[in-house]
C-alpha cells in the first residue's frame, strides 16, 4: 500500500528510482505505474493533500470522442482502467463513483450536422465504432430536455464522470510509493551525467530520474533544469448548483458543441462551465472567481436547454458555488509526456490542456515505458520535442472539456 504523509525527521529517502514533483492525479498515476514497473518512487508534494489544486478543481470528466487517433487510444485504455479501477489497483471494493451516462454534443448551426457527420465518420475509422449521430428528433426523442433549434448531436454511452478525489488516493493507496505531503521541492540537482537529485525543504532526494507533473507549476519546476516548455495556463471557472429539480438526474455530459458551453448533473443539481477566452495567467495556488460567471454560463446553457431559463430564476446565493483553476496548456492542446532529450534523466507529464482527469491512466503508463525505454520517444506523438519539429508557436484557445 502506498505511504501517503507528512515525512518526520529522517523519513524522507536519501534516494530514490524515480521522483515525481507534483501529487495531483498525473503525478499519482505516474507513480502507480513506475512502482508496478518495480521503480523504488517518491513523489513529493508540498501541499497538505494529493489533488488539492488543479485535480480539485476539475469537472471530472472522461471521454473517447476525440478527432486525432493518439487521443482516442490513449482515452480508451484510460477509460478501461476506470471501469475496472478496483482490480486495476488490487484493492477489492474500491470505488471512484464511475457514471457512465454519455457525452452529448449538440449543435444548432447551419453547417453542424455536417460538421458532426465528418466527426463521427472519422472517430470511426480511428476505431471508436460506438459514437451515434442523431439528427434533431432522434436527439430529442431520446433527451427531451433538448430544445426545438437543435439539428444534430452526437453521443457516445461509454463517456460520463467519476469521483477525481477517490480517482488520485485510489493511484496513492494501491502503488508501494511514498507520498511526501508538505514536502516542497526546490531545486534540481544536475551533474555531467544528467538529473542527480531534487533539492527539497527536508533534505535532497538523489536520483537519476525526475518527472515533473506539477500542473500550473510545471514551468518553474522545468526551469530549476534550465528547461523552457511551451507552456501557459488559463483561468477556467466551474459553477456548481445545489437544490436545482429541474436537472434530469439520468442526463450525459451535455456540451454546446457551437459555443463550447457544457453541463452535467451532479446529486442534487449540476455543475457547469464554460471555456470563455482568457489571458494567460502565472501559476496560482488560489485561484480567482467571477461572480458574473454563474449568470453567463446558465445563459449561455439556455441557448440549446430550455430549462436552464426557468432554472436560473429559482436560483439564491446559496446554492450556487464558484470554484476555478487552471488549465496547463500546449500550443496542440495535446500532453508533453516523455524524456527531455538533451538532459539525460528528466522527464515530463504535464499539459494535458484541460483533459488531465480523463487522459491519466494512460499518460501515466506511456510515461512509464519510456523511462524504461527513453529511445522509445522517436515514435511517441507526446514527444516534447514535436514543437520544435513543427516550428510551433504558443497559443492559448478555447478549448471543449
Amino acid at each position: 500500500m502506498g505511504r501517503i504523509a507528512v515525512p518526520q525527521a529522517g523519513d524522507l529517502p536519501r534516494s530514490a528510482d524515480v521522483v515525481i514533483v507534483g501529487g495531483g492525479v498525473t503525478g499519482c498515476a505516474t507513480a502507480f505505474y513506475a512502482a508496478e514497473a518495480g521503480f523504488d518512487t517518491v513523489v513529493l508534494e508540498r501541499r497538505d493533500g494529493l489533488g488539492t489544486l488543479t485535480t480539485a478543481a476539475s469537472e471530472e470528466c472522461f471521454r473517447a470522442q476525440f478527432d486525432e487517433p493518439e487521443n482516442i487510444k490513449m482515452m480508451l485504455e484510460s477509460i478501461a482502467v476506470f471501469e475496472d479501477f478496483a482490480a486495476v489497483i488490487r484493492i477489492p471494493g474500491y470505488d471512484i463513483d464511475v457514471h457512465q451516462r454519455g457525452y452529448l454534443f449538440l449543435t444548432a448551426e447551419e453547417d453542424g450536422p455536417e460538421l458532426l457527420k465528418k466527426r463521427v465518420q472519422r472517430q470511426c475509422t480511428l476505431g471508436l465504432s460506438d459514437v451515434e449521430l442523431l439528427d434533431g428528433d432522434e436527439v430529442r426523442q431520446r433527451f427531451p430536455f433538448v430544445g426545438p433549434t437543435v439539428s444534430a448531436a452526437a453521443f457516445r454511452a461509454r463517456d460520463g464522470w467519476l469521483s477525481a478525489h477517490e480517482l488520485t488516493y485510489g493511484f496513492a493507496k494501491g502503488s508501494s510509493a511514498l507520498f511526501a505531503l508538505r514536502t516542497a521541492a526546490q531545486g534540481i540537482r544536475l551533474d555531467a551525467h544528467g538529473v542527480a537529485a531534487v533539492v527539497t525543504e527536508r533534505g535532497e532526494v538523489s536520483t537519476r530520474c525526475v518527472v515533473v507533473a506539477a500542473g500550473p507549476f510545471s514551468s518553474l519546476v522545468s526551469s530549476w533544469a534550465g528547461v523552457q516548455l511551451p507552456l501557459t495556463r488559463l483561468r477556467r471557472q466551474k459553477v456548481v448548483l445545489s437544490n436545482v429539480s429541474r436537472v434530469p438526474p439520468d442526463a450525459p455530459m451535455t456540451i454546446d458543441q457551437d459555443t463550447g458551453v457544457y453541463w452535467r448533473p451532479e446529486v442534487g443539481g449540476a455543475t457547469l462551465g464554460w471555456a470563455l477566452p482568457e489571458e494567460p495567467s502565472e501559476p496560482m495556488e488560489r485561484v480567482p472567481t467571477d461572480w458574473t460567471f454563474p449568470a453567463v454560463v446558465l445563459d449561455g446553457a439556455a441557448r440549446l436547454v430550455p430549462f436552464w431559463s426557468q432554472a436560473a430564476e429559482t436560483l439564491t446565493r446559496d446554492n450556487v458555488f464558484l470554484t476555478a483553476g487552471q488549465y496547463t496548456c500546449t500550443p496542440d492542446h495535446k500532453p508533453i509526456i516523455g524524456p527531455w532529450r538533451s538532459l539525460p534523466g528528466l522527464f515530463f507529464n504535464v499539459g494535458y490542456s484541460g483533459h488531465g482527469i480523463m487522459a491519466s491512466p494512460g499518460g501515466a503508463r506511456l510515461l512509464v515505458d519510456l523511462i524504461i525505454d527513453p529511445n522509445a520517444d522517436a515514435e511517441n506523438p507526446f514527444r516534447s520535442g514535436r514543437f520544435a519539429e513543427a516550428g510551433a508557436s504558443v497559443r492559448a484557445e478555447g478549448m471543449v472539456i
